[in-house]
């Protein structure tokens, strides 16, 4: 019983971390490329887009669901006047990313994954995941009737701004991995 509390304690604070680092992210990424921004939610460089991707990557569920409860706690205020998308656009955040690790690793573990991840892996997972991820949030915004939405011209400012934010983050995180090792 006394591990059953401690995993549930464990999974919460890995849940709602997640969900604060993505909400600081989102608002550390707006206040720095504000200048950069395609329209509201989308920039040209979009750094929590990194957090998507490593939060996916190591902790999984946990990551997903935490990148979901940011993305909801973001767009309660913007969106409230539609509760489906909302929610449906939180989804498409958290579990994308996690949805497309599943289908590339096909049947490996997390661990074996990123052991094997070469800079050419990488590449294409962040590829993969911009692609996916934009469609998907277009998709959903279209389907909901979310004003001014065209998707074929609105998903490459997110697809590049998804992409970059992923990479700079990434990069920026093997460094600071870097460094570490060598102190």
């Amino acid at each position: 019983m006394k591990i059953r509390i401690q995993a549930s304690l464990e999974t919460t604070a890995l849940t709602l971390s997640s969900a604060v680092l993505f909400v600081g992210f989102f608002h550390l990424n707006g206040w720095l490329f504000a200048d950069l921004a395609y329209s509201e939610g989308v920039n040209w460089v979009f750094l929590p887009a990194g957090f998507r991707v490593i939060l996916g990557l190591i902790l999984g569920l946990q990551g997903a669901a935490g990148i979901m409860l940011g993305t909801w706690y973001l767009d309660h205020s913007s969106l409230h006047t539609n509760l489906w998308l909302v929610v449906l656009n939180g989804v498409v955040s958290g579990f994308t990313p996690l949805l497309v690790m599943k289908v590339l690793r096909r049947g490996q573990s997390a661990e074996q994954l990123l052991q094997q991840m070469t800079p050419q892996r990488l590449l294409n997972f962040i590829l993969i995941f911009a692609a996916v991820g934009s469609v998907a949030h277009h998709l959903v915004w279209l389907l909901l009737k979310h004003s001014d939405v065209n998707i074929w011209v609105d998903v490459w400012p997110m697809f590049v701004g998804d992409a970059i934010g992923a990479l700079l983050m990434l990069y920026l995180l093997k460094l600071m991995l870097t460094k570490f090792k060598t102190l």
